[in-house]
């Protein structure tokens, strides 16, 4: 139950700081468009299992950056009351 919480705090966290939008297409991400966590330098190449190394992504948009290779940066966190 601890890390289910705990994982729940971090997505919680990660959707706020980037506005509750897709950093791909700019779309607002909800429960009905679903999301993918998305580490920006793979684990599998020393990448981190943090904050600072993710970012939520839609399904779609989240295949089209394997897919074609796009390289994402972290979104700058959105100010409170901006959302």
């Amino acid at each position: 139950m601890q890390q289910t919480l705990r994982g729940r705090k971090q997505l919680l966290y990660l959707w706020q700081q980037q506005g509750g939008r897709c950093p791909v297409c700019g779309e607002l991400i909800t429960e009905q468009t679903g999301w993918h966590n998305h580490h920006l330098q793979l684990r599998s190449l020393g990448g981190k299992d943090t904050a600072e190394n993710r970012v939520l992504l839609h399904p779609d948009c989240h295949r089209k950056v394997h897919s074609l290779g796009i390289q994402l940066e972290k979104p700058r966190p959105v100010k409170a009351g901006r959302l």
